[in-house]
């Protein structure tokens, strides 16, 4: 009698996404480098607060068949974390979007990118939220972009790893997605990812990144090592200086000698009367500061200003819906 065997046939989730018609997932996730800096910029917050989840959101272009997705910009939405419960501020997330959709009227949001460890229920609850309802992913599939840049609680070289999340099982009905973690539950299946430059300049400054070392112990410039470096600097002028001395009390009277004098005089007797006159180098230096001071005073205050009004054109968009 032949032996039976038992298998379990998996395929990989392909759906669009909960509630959508069924519509083939990406095969591969494109990253732009500049959308790269961006992202390691953000999860960097994290660690400064490591009791605090840090997501984004991912924009960019879905190819005709849905086979490749392309990560073009991504910025961070607030959120907090409490226990089983996550509060996602939708409202940033909208206005964020919208901004950025006035300039690139073709591009979409794709879906979200963190910073875990683990995938967990919080996990499942985020992507959710990417899933469903008005701009964000849907009706097509979320993607979830994870950077893991910590090993055994020290900083190493950031992993990037793309996933696609398939929803398992009916969801929760007339409940409020953004509140309970076992709302909905989901598989989460890698999918092939690859970091792309469209410039000269974007592949030399990634090409660098990639062939420099990272140093594990920290990121932050030490003042002692600092110091040791300006005075490392100090000495090789002042060595400098000692052997041009040194050279110019053993010349002789030859012609070329006293070309070499004649144009050290030259240019010690032509150099800027400035470098002599402190106060005036006090004055130009405050004055300096003062400037750079107000320019960013007034970007801030630009930056509020588009803010402020992108907020009020939602909030009156939305009244006139209602």
């Amino acid at each position: 009698m032949p032996e039976q065997r038992s298998y379990m046939h998996l395929v990989r989730p392909n759906v669009a996404a909960p509630g959508a018609p069924a519509a083939n997932g990406p095969s591969t996730v494109k990253i732009q480098a500049p959308a790269l800096f961006q992202i390691l910029e953000i999860v960097s917050k994290q660690v400064l607060y490591t009791d605090k989840r840090i997501i984004g959101t991912l924009l960019g272009s879905r190819s005709d068949d849905l086979s490749e997705f392309e990560i073009k910009h991504a910025f961070m939405v607030p959120c907090n974390e409490t226990g089983d419960s996550v509060t996602i501020e939708d409202h940033t997330h909208k206005t964020l979007y919208q901004l950025y959709k006035k300039a690139h009227p073709k591009d979409a949001v794709l879906g979200w990118f963190g910073s875990s460890s683990t995938i967990d229920n919080t996990t499942g609850l985020i992507h959710d939220f990417y899933s469903k309802g008005s701009d964000r992913a849907y009706p097509y599939p979320a993607i979830y972009l994870n950077v893991d840049y910590l090993k055994d609680n020290r900083i190493s070289e950031p992993k990037l790893s793309t996933y696609i999340g398939a929803a398992v099982g009916k969801p929760v009905s007339g409940v409020q997605l953004g509140w309970k973690a076992n709302i909905n539950n989901y598989i989460f299946t890698p999918i092939p990812n690859e970091v792309i430059s469209s410039s000269v300049t974007e592949k030399i400054a990634l090409n660098n990144l990639r062939e420099k070392s990272v140093n594990t112990a920290s990121f932050v410039l030490d003042s002692a090592e600092d110091a040791s470096f300006l005075s490392a600097q100090l000495e090789a002028v002042t060595s400098n200086i000692d052997k041009l001395l040194a050279e110019i009390s053993n010349v002789d009277n030859s012609d070329a000698n006293l070309d070499l004098l004649r144009l050290l005089s030259n240019n010690l007797l032509n150099k800027p009367q400035l470098l002599t006159n402190l106060p005036e180098l006090e004055r130009l230096f405050s004055a300096h500061n003062q400037d750079v001071t107000l320019i960013e005073y007034l970007t801030k205050v630009i930056k509020e200003q588009i803010e402020l009004s992108a907020r009020l054109t939602a909030t009156a968009e939305a009244e006139k819906k209602y």
